[in-house]
């Protein structure tokens, strides 16, 4: 991808937001929203965005196809298209839709372009704000024409976990006491894309904020639509991930979670910390 498509890709991101989301914002009538799956809300803005970044994203970039969470939710063999050679993208539309839903700031448009499930480039959007994280391979990470680098690099960012929300009642168990006391400071993530911008910059608003950032981010379920863009974005910075048994993120299984760290070194420690609670629940998830 050149360097004007990935600024085109940007463009329709926003333009996108900008149209089909904020309009929407804290403006959600009742039949505005369903669900989707147990605990799994879909809003009309989800979906209408959706299908107006899958045409424009198709249109620029012809003979593409696309892996987005709303196409998956109604097929999910749709993940199939990974396994092909035509050009993939990887859309979440609104992550956060739960955030969203009830007039909270914290949710993001995160899409990314893979070919032969290598991604290549990136874009995390914050449509509160329009501000957008931003990276192709090879180039870095980019946000309002400043080049972005891990915050765990910076020795006076404090270093915190942040942690999925299916996580909570594992690491709040009694059992888990010991490995909590083990851990940094420990933080709950609210939604993927303010998590993966907060290994960049603040967690507020996420393109503006002086909030604590982050060290490592654990999730234990791992959506390509979830993932593909941030992971791509934190490795561009040179940071390390792997899943709970130590093995590169598989874009087609989202039950093996996934740890990320400034480098392997940190990862490392973390990993051999929480691995008697994690590595079980994994294999019990696949």
């Amino acid at each position: 991808m050149k360097a004007d498509d990935l600024y085109a890709v940007q463009n329709i991101i926003e333009e996108v937001a900008a149209t089909e989301i904020m309009p929407r914002f804290r403006k959600l009538e009742q039949g505005d929203i369903e669900m989707k799956g147990v605990d799994d809300p879909v809003t009309v803005a989800d979906k209408a965005a959706e299908e107006a970044l899958i045409a424009r994203l198709q249109d620029l970039l012809p003979g593409s196809v696309v892996v987005g969470e709303e196409c998956c939710a109604q097929n999910p063999s749709i993940l199939s298209n990974f396994e092909g050679k035509d050009d993939v993208w990887v859309i979440d539309p609104i992550d956060g839709t739960r955030n969203f839903i009830e007039g909270r700031r914290e949710f993001g448009v995160m899409v990314a372009h893979v070919r032969r499930k290598e991604t290549v480039a990136a874009w995390i959007h914050d449509p509160n704000t329009e501000h957008t994280l931003a990276g192709e391979r090879g180039s870095g990470v980019w946000l309002q024409g400043s080049r972005m680098h891990l915050a765990a690099h910076d020795a006076s960012t404090p270093r915190l976990v942040i942690l999925g929300s299916r996580l909570r009642s594992i690491l709040t168990n009694p059992h888990a006491t010991p490995v909590i006391a083990a851990l940094p400071a420990l933080a709950i993530g609210s939604a993927a894309a303010y998590d993966y911008a907060r290994l960049f910059v603040g967690d507020v608003c996420f393109a503006n904020s002086t909030a604590p950032r982050a060290s490592w981010l654990l999730y234990r379920m791992s959506k390509p639509w979830d993932h593909v863009p941030g992971l791509f974005l934190q490795n561009e910075a040179n940071g390390y991930s792997a899943d709970f048994f130590g093995n590169p993120y598989d874009m087609q299984n989202g039950k093996t979670g996934l740890l990320l760290a400034a480098d392997k070194d940190a990862w490392s420690g973390v990993y051999n910390t929480i691995r008697p609670v994690l590595r079980d629940l994994a294999v019990a998830d696949a």
